[in-house]
């Protein structure tokens, strides 16, 4: 492997955390190449529509003057973000860098836009060296849209760091139930309230711990009050030991979502050998092993939810069972080291 080239990354600010920044921030120490950074968006306390232009103008200059050989951008397909890092992937070609796409978020309805109009997408990600993505039928997508670049598959991490000096000790026994993930109505929190509603009235012991911020966190407390419910705690964002000290704690890990790329949490929840309910949605749906990993569920409804999640509770062999395939399954697969090594070398391949 060639360890002299230099590799340019372009994400959101490591200040402000978000699925970009927090997957770079986890494959940063493993990199074997040298690797800088240009961000953009918002910082704390400044907008993102006020870093725009200086943002570019710093990228701009970083590629004239810091002998980058490779650019990678990381757009979603959303609406703004599209149109923005598309922006940075023309430029970077215009320079005559080799570009690496890396596709993080996902949203149907914008995709079959593109797949009917896809002359933008075909101008800027469509001249990218390699394109990586979380699911495969996202892959499906970008070659409807007529992309021809080399499509290759990756995934979100684990830090290995998060698993350094940790014992867990499962005794099967489910008393608290985790939600990680940002308070968003499409992270599925209404659902999640509702199922431990119904599962709370059969099994008053149990506890639901919300950890993650978010637009929807004023409408979610509001919900959990107006339905008069017990031992729900929301803990806002936790990081490091309280990060650990949430994952070893809690007995079985939810997300209702109702759309992802390839959720962090999930594999973290893994690696701490915790049971996981959550929907067929992104990258899961490569990998997930129902039955033995937990169980993907179809449907919004949240006495589903409650269905699956006692199942575990009235067996406890089976919960000891799917945490101890999911750790080994987790550490075999997502630890961010070799998540870096398998990305560098496919980049470095290209």
């Amino acid at each position: 492997m060639n360890t002299m080239k230099h590799i340019l990354i372009v994400a959101p600010s490591f200040k402000v955390l978000g699925g970009v920044s927090n997957h770079y921030m986890g494959l940063h120490p493993y990199w074997e190449s040298k690797v800088t950074y240009s961000t953009y968006g918002k910082r704390p306390g400044i907008p993102a529509i006020y870093c725009l232009i200086p943002d570019l103008i710093l990228y701009v200059l970083k590629l004239i003057f810091c002998g980058v050989d490779i650019v990678i951008v990381n757009p979603t397909f959303w609406s703004y973000q599209i149109k923005r890092d598309g922006v940075y992937a023309w430029i970077a070609k215009l320079f005559g860098k080799k570009v690496v796409t890396m596709v993080h978020g996902w949203d149907w309805k914008m995709a079959e836009y593109y797949e009917k109009n896809p002359k933008w997408v075909l101008k800027t990600f469509g001249k990218s060296d390699g394109i990586f993505v979380l699911y495969s039928a996202f892959k499906d997508s970008l070659r409807r849209m007529g992309v021809t670049s080399p499509i290759l598959m990756t995934t979100t991490k684990v830090s290995d760091k998060l698993l350094q000096d940790t014992q867990i000790s499962r005794d099967g026994k489910i008393k608290e139930i985790l939600y990680l993930a940002r308070v968003e109505k499409e992270k599925g929190i209404i659902e999640t309230l509702d199922c431990f509603q119904i599962l709370q009235e059969k099994y008053p012991y149990l506890k639901l711990n919300i950890c993650g911020d978010g637009a929807y966190i004023k409408e979610a407390k509001s919900h959990a009050d107006e339905k008069m419910l017990k031992n729900v705690f929301f803990h806002g964002i936790v990081e490091g030991e309280r990060l650990k000290e949430q994952l070893r704690s809690n007995d079985i890990y939810i997300l209702a979502s109702y759309q992802e790329g390839m959720p962090t949490s999930v594999l973290e929840a893994m690696a701490f050998g915790l049971p996981v309910v959550t929907r067929p949605v992104g990258g899961l749906q490569d990998f997930f092993e129902n039955g033995k990993m937990g169980q993907m569920i179809e449907s919004l409804d949240p006495k589903d939810f409650a269905s699956v999640i006692e199942t575990y509770i009235q067996d406890k062999t089976l919960t000891i069972n799917t945490g101890i395939y999911n750790q080994e399954y987790a550490l075999n697969h997502f630890l961010a080291s070799a998540v870096t090594k398998r990305f560098e070398h496919d980049i470095l391949s290209l």
